[in-house]
């Protein structure tokens, strides 16, 4: 049980194939109650090319996340938002599943049990085996103790037994992952034209001068397009209205729930009843955790550090005095001085930092350890810092830190130094490393205080609560539509506020943290249609289904107004090339068609071809692409770019060094693209999927 626990507190969740499967490297007993959030129901979650995923499956795999989450961290089940995080990883488990786990399969990739064996006892064995089974005096990693877990398998517990076996399902998914993705890689070979293309793409640049008629020369309502324009421009340029999923826009009104006078004079009477038990107390800690709407702080402060009311009545006083009640933070609250002792304001210390990768902290412990036996012998602390300190800034000053105030370091250390004395050498682990510290001398003890705060939140009651529902839905039945709506927002002055492109799975919404009620309502409401009042969290919303964006190439009706500005640009484009063309007649140099439209040719150096940006040019492709194939000294016909048109003349091109070396070139770009290769191989297999997410409908 000894080598799995260690496992679990190494590791805890891992990322499985293709980078998004989230599989979990202890999963404990598998969730076998059957019961959720859909017993019973025959709903599906979604669909990858027809296979279904249903409601009890699904959730079966949500359940079984949330516990193992739970078992891998001590027991602390999962927050919201974590939650939220491991529903996606079940779906895209899921997903996984029937897009590139198919192909694996389809290409005959597997991974045979003398591979497995090997991941765990070879000299490449698998990272997080190596971690579990190196031996903490030596530091390194013991193979036989592998073999000998595994044949006392048999004999472990079967939850033991459960959980290796998790175990090396994951490593033969991730060791077939790598063959895949190392497939794929054998598969990339880059030409020596290749090479040499990309390097005079990246190397060579051009000065050009050049004039550009801006679009914006022409004022938008002296422009008039036509339906026909119109239906012209949405039909050459649909890509650009191409929706990949499903969007709402919503127009909404928020009832924050704010407490009223009536609550605020309860929590105010509330405390004052309360105040006398605080102060006639022989166990404030206890009173509080009893009463208090807040735990307990049991840190120490220094004179200033606490709220000025506080700080000034008690910091001086003798352990039992009182402040209060006073008002704080929208809570209402007494003060009890509960302990004093003497910190000192700093201390000097040394330290040796070992750093160690996720949770394994046993390897860097363990030379902790070692490092402060040898300095018990007699080493040298700062001879053994300046070698093995892995804080590059103390280690060459032989790890020395020098004097340094209260909170100015980590947690662990800084409690470490000011709780311990003179001489000592703790041993603690932080988000950093592990520390050995050395601690040389302390700074004149100060007095700090420890302060027992009974504290009552101001909140809204139930009866104020449903005040606010009252008001919010009576909004919602007086203005049914789309235009009482309107009406009565700007009758009454209210702050309207606007989420657009909201997605099905969404779980925010701009001042709303509980939104999933008021999306899944717009998934099934018509345009423009007014919502009931929906409560989300602290307050409820009144919402108007203003535009639904289907999956696809849009309507043009959905895309009119970008439509109409896209057909007025591309009639100015029109109008100023034809005004260029006019005035490049006959003209034989940019100066000439300068002069003509009375304006001063521009420069441009350096611009280059591998750079979509161009500081004076801009973000103009376009023209990019007519400055690299035209002629050095040769006059341009005008282009028509993203902010105007243009006409250029190359003045030079600057080109890159000649390739020396093609081979190591060659190597380079396949490099790069076998880096791109792990994460967008399996993105390409699942486009090629009809893949449907219903879980929005559902959560």
């Amino acid at each position: 049980m000894a080598i799995i626990g260690r496992i679990r507190n190494r590791v805890g969740l891992l990322i499985g194939i293709v980078g998004v499967s989230m599989v979990l490297f202890i999963l404990g007993d598998i969730f076998s109650s059957n019961q959720g959030l859909f017993s019973g129901d025959s709903g599906v979650m979604g669909s990858v090319n027809g296979e279904k995923l249903d409601a009890m499956e699904y959730e079966t795999r949500v359940q079984t996340m949330i516990k193992n989450y739970t078992d891998n961290n001590k027991g602390q089940a999962p927050d919201q938002n974590t939650q939220d995080m491991l529903r996606d990883q079940a779906w895209q488990q899921f997903v996984d599943e029937q897009t590139v786990k198919k192909e694996f399969q389809k290409l005959g990739i597997a991974c045979s049990a003398d591979e497995l064996y090997e991941l765990c006892t070879g000299p490449n064995a698998n990272p997080q085996v190596k971690q579990a089974f190196t031996n903490p005096k030596t530091g390194q990693f013991d193979p036989n103790e592998v073999v000998k877990f595994l044949k006392d398998l048999p004999n472990r517990e079967v939850a033991v037994q459960k959980q290796w076996s998790e175990f090396e399902k994951y490593l033969a998914e991730s060791r077939i992952q790598e063959k895949y993705n190392n497939l794929v890689k054998g598969g990339i070979y880059v030409t020596t034209a290749e090479a040499k293309q990309d390097n005079t793409d990246k190397g060579r640049n051009a000065n050009i001068r050049y004039l550009m008629l801006d679009y914006l020369e022409i004022a938008d309502s002296t422009v008039k397009v036509d339906d026909a324009a119109m239906k012209a421009y949405y039909n050459e340029h649909q890509q650009e209205f191409k929706q990949k999923e499903d969007v709402r826009k919503l127009e909404y009104l928020v009832f924050d729930i704010i407490p009223s006078s009536k609550d605020r004079a309860e929590a105010a009477a509330w405390i004052a009843e309360k105040a006398e038990g605080m102060r006639t107390t022989t166990d404030a800690v206890s009173y509080l955790g009893q009463y208090g709407d807040a735990p307990f702080d049991s840190a120490f402060y220094a004179k200033g550090a606490l709220r000025p009311a506080v700080d000034t009545a008690l910091f001086n006083a003798e352990i039992g005095a009182t402040v209060g009640p006073y008002e704080d933070m929208g809570s209402f609250k007494v003060s009890r001085l509960n302990a004093i002792k003497l910190v000192p304001d700093s201390v000097k210390a040394r330290h040796i930092l070992i750093k160690f990768e996720g949770a394994d902290s046993a390897k860097a412990l363990a030379k902790a350890d070692s490092l402060k036996s040898l300095i018990k012998g007699g080493a040298k602390f700062a001879d053994l810092a300046t070698k093995n300190s892995e804080d590059i800034g103390s280690a060459i000053k032989g790890g020395d830190l020098g004097w340094f105030a209260k909170n100015a370091m980590v947690g662990p250390f800084d409690a470490a130094c000011f709780n311990g004395n003179k001489g000592d050498m703790p041993v603690v682990i932080s988000q950093f490393g592990v520390h050995l510290i050395e601690i040389l001398d302390k700074g004149v003890p100060n007095r700090q205080i420890q302060v027992a705060t009974l504290e009552r939140k101001v909140e809204a009651s139930e009866f104020t609560s449903d005040s606010i529902f009252a008001k919010a839905n009576q909004f919602a039945g007086a203005n049914t539509t789309a235009a009482l709506f309107d009406s009565a927002v700007v009758k009454q002055g209210l702050n309207k506020r606007i989420a657009d492109n909201v997605k099905e799975t969404d779980r925010r919404l701009p001042g709303i943290e509980q939104p999933r009620e008021l999306i899944r309502w717009a998934y099934g409401a018509k345009v423009g249609e007014v919502s009931k009042a929906f409560n989300a969290g602290e307050k409820y919303v009144v919402a108007k289904l203003t535009e639904v964006k289907e999956k696809g190439v849009l309507p043009m009706e959905a895309v009119k107004e970008q439509v109409k500005a896209g057909a007025i640009k591309a009639k100015k484009a029109e109008m100023l090339f034809d005004k260029a063309t006019k005035m490049g007649s006959g003209a034989t140099s940019i100066e000439d068609i300068a002069a003509k439209l009375q304006k001063t040719a521009q420069i441009a150096t350096n611009v280059s071809f591998a750079s979509n940006y161009n500081a004076s040019l801009g973000n103009e492709q376009e023209i990019l692409g007519k400055i690299f194939t035209a002629k050095a000294g040769t006059l341009s016909k005008p282009v028509k770019g993203n902010s105007g048109v243009f006409v250029f003349v190359v003045d030079a091109f600057n080109e890159p060094p000649a390739l020396t070396d093609a081979k190591a070139a060659r190597l380079q770009l396949e490099k790069a693209k076998a880096q791109r290769a792990d994460y967008e191989t399996g993105n390409a297999v699942k486009e090629k999927m009809e893949i449907v997410d219903n879980r929005g409908k559902y959560f």
